[in-house]
């Protein structure tokens, strides 16, 4: 390390692209270390930064020099390979494009020390393409005049302008473990990653009992990977199930892409939906959990010293450090959820005080919960209230909603909309969001929202109740709300969707079906009304619509002494009105 910092303390020859001295220096330290290692120079030939990796990659930041919008970074890359490859990598390429560099290059630190070196050159497109020359000898990759290629880039684009500076969506390769009879296994994972924001260019699928404990796929097939990556120019690979650390490295060193696997996507897409701070905590909870048993350390280098006595030695390795300060996070974020989930249960004390009961959607994601939330608050919801909107995309709503629904000539519940479910759904979700997931174990009544229209309707059923099973909520009263009838290709719903318990055909874009779906939920939610005569101060008239918004009211006649009432409310209000005294009668005879 302090051979290479004094690398950065050297000037070289501008024109050219490496000195032959500092080269060597840089494939000493790599065949010495087996690590590779990365260097960048400005256009003046300074040295502005060095970078160490491992043995398949090393990490590579961004030096931006630019004194234009259609000027390159200034900056060039020159890296080492261990042994013998002089090629650059489809990762090379990728951040040789990504990063704007003036020039990319590589240089094998096994004798002869032969390279290569890629640039940008116009296209016709709008976006440069790529030019590799190469492998070439030692002293012909030193002395590579990098300067012309670069010139002849910016005073194309500064003569017509055509290369926007733009973020470009990374390409991803998809990669899984199908059965028989699945049609289109890795469908879903593609939709994953475009909400993700990915370009999905490729994806392969492998006939396997269960995953290969090194790579996942089997050997051969990952070689096959291998050249469709390069071919398909994705930098990122995405895999159907949870990998281990192991297999995640193997896969990276075999094909020279990031890999990803099903739950960090999820996470992934969970934290860019995140919009409230309970929200935003749960889905840290889960990052957490999830990277922490995939944290690896890198040996005695790394070790921080300690100090005074009994510290001295290696001490407490940044491995641990890390772990440390994960669980510490950890802790600190349940300690939050704890206070979140008392605020939740307070709430719910206040509801059964009076009675209020509760309706929980769930379903599938994707399966319109959103879009009938909406709907039937727009139709039965409080005037002014705003309603939850509902877009066509995987995992649209994160952080739950709740809202009340006015039953006409009946009574008031509300209506909770909460996060959709979904295949393979991650352990670490199902646990850092207790807190939004126990509304719905405390729930009166669920609604179970299905696309009907969708080919895999009933394994996704399926998905939903195992999940429901998973938090204890499998034994509550459930309507099975089949959605998206308009869709459907023929006016008949596929008998495996029905099942044996109450079930109601809708579409919550057109509102078909909702009036009987609300008729449904207020004969099933539980209701424990009793009947009273009350006599009610003026001063506390707003128990009269407290009661019509609660039970029934079947008549009120204003007196001089107060408002007299007749009516079938819940148990708990009747309760508070006998405390107050206002209570005449328990329902008897009434003009």
């Amino acid at each position: 390390m302090e051979r290479l910092e004094a690398l950065l303390q050297m000037q070289m020859d501008a024109t050219l692209l490496l000195d032959p001295e500092i080269g060597k220096e840089l494939v000493s330290f790599t065949s010495e270390t087996g690590r590779e290692v990365a260097l960048f120079v400005d256009r003046r030939g300074r040295l502005i930064d060095l970078a160490v990796g491992d043995a398949s990659t090393v990490g590579l930041g961004d030096h931006d020099l630019r004194r234009g919008s259609h000027r390159l970074a200034g900056v060039r890359c020159i890296h080492t390979h261990p042994g013998s490859s002089d090629q650059l990598s489809s990762v090379d390429l990728s951040a040789l494009r990504q990063l704007r560099l003036d020039c990319m290059a590589v240089i094998a630190a096994a004798e002869p020390h032969r390279g290569s070196v890629a640039f940008l050159v116009p296209n016709d497109l709008g976006e440069p393409a790529i030019e590799v020359a190469g492998p070439m000898n030692y002293e012909r990759l030193c002395s590579f005049a990098w300067k012309e290629p670069v010139d002849f880039l910016e005073k194309s684009h500064t003569a017509s302008p055509v290369w926007t500076n733009k973020e470009e969506p990374e390409k991803a390769f998809l990669i899984g473990l199908t059965g028989t009879g699945e049609e289109e296994p890795l469908a879903e994972l593609a939709q994953l990653a475009e909400t993700a924001g990915a370009l999905v260019v490729g994806a392969i699928t492998q006939r396997l009992d269960k995953p290969d404990p090194a790579t996942y796929l089997g050997s051969g097939k990952v070689r096959e990977l291998s050249l469709a990556v390069q071919v398909a120019r994705a930098d990122l690979l995405i895999v159907d199930d949870e990998v281990s650390p192991a297999q995640q490295r193997r896969l990276e060193n075999l094909t020279g892409a990031r890999v990803v696997d099903r739950t960090a996507l999820i996470l992934d897409i969970f934290a860019s939906r995140a919009r409230t701070r309970e929200g935003q905590l749960q889905v840290e909870l889960a990052q957490l959990q999830y990277l922490l048993p995939r944290l690896m350390g890198q040996g005695i280098a790394l070790s921080r010293l300690g100090g005074g006595i009994g510290t001295r030695g290696p001490g407490e390795t940044k491995l641990e450090t890390d772990r440390r300060h994960l669980r510490r996070r950890i802790s600190e974020i349940e300690a939050e959820l704890s206070q979140v989930r008392k605020h939740r249960e307070r709430l719910r004390q206040s509801r059964q005080r009076f009675d209020m009961p509760l309706l929980s959607m769930v379903g599938y994601t994707n399966a319109g919960k959103s879009t009938l939330s909406s709907r039937l608050v727009d139709m039965y919801g409080p005037q002014g209230g705003p309603s939850p909107g509902g877009e066509d995309k995987l995992f649209a709503t994160l952080d739950p909603t709740t809202r009340r629904i006015r039953v006409p000539g009946q009574f008031d519940f509300l209506l909770s909309d909460t996060v959709g479910f979904i295949r393979k759904l991650p352990h670490g979700l199902v646990r850092a969001f207790r807190a939004t997931l126990e509304e719905i174990v405390a729930a009166d009544l669920l609604l179970h929202v299905v696309d009907a229209a969708h080919s895999d309707a009933v394994e996704q059923m399926n998905t939903v109740e195992k999940v429901l099973s998973e938090i204890g909520a499998e034994d509550k009263p459930v309507i099975t709300v089949l959605n998206k009838i308009d869709k459907l290709q023929s006016d008949t719903i596929d008998p495996m969707l029905v099942p044996k318990g109450a079930w109601v055909a809708v579409s919550a874009h057109t509102g078909e079906g909702l009036e009987k779906l609300l008729t449904m939920v207020t004969s099933l939610l539980p209701r424990q009304l009793v009947t009273v005569d009350a006599l009610i101060p003026y001063e506390q008239g707003k128990m009269i619509d407290q009661a019509h918004r609660l039970g029934k009211v079947h008549c009120v006649k204003y007196q001089t002494d107060g408002i007299l009432i007749g009516a079938e409310i819940p148990q708990a209000l009747a309760g508070v009105w006998q405390k107050e005294g206002w209570t005449l009668t328990d329902g008897g005879n009434r003009e």
